[in-house]
């Protein structure tokens, strides 16, 4: 996202705005119920630009979406998800690598059992 301000012009880091504990409470803990009303009933939040703004967007964003809902809706209509027995609940932190602008999970067991 750019940004202009008294004739300079700079990038303002995404990463920053979507891990604001002002915009988001708690922006390191997984809380996807911050994005439902009380309905139920997803909420769009003008501060998530995962695939950036302006002329810098990502050309590919609506057929990465596209993508991304089929393929997970195909594992969840093939697969039930859960932990090993007695594997602790994955961390929701995750890592922070150089040269990668988004917040890498750390390693973890899942078990995918094929629906009957």
């Amino acid at each position: 996202m750019d940004l202009s301000f008294l004739s300079y012009h700079s990038q303002v880091n995404l990463w920053s705005v979507h891990m604001d504990p002002q915009l988001f409470p708690k922006p390191n803990t997984f809380q996807p119920e911050r994005f439902l009303d009380q309905d139920g009933n997803f909420v769009k939040h003008e501060a998530i630009m995962p695939f950036s703004i302006g002329h810098r967007v990502c050309l590919g964003e609506q057929l990465a979406k596209m993508e991304l809902f089929m393929f997970f809706v195909s594992l969840m209509q093939r697969f039930t998800f859960h932990l090993p027995e007695g594997a602790p609940k994955p961390s929701m932190v995750g890592s922070i690598r150089p040269g990668v602008a988004i917040n890498v999970p750390f390693p973890f067991e899942l078990c995918a059992v094929p629906r009957g």
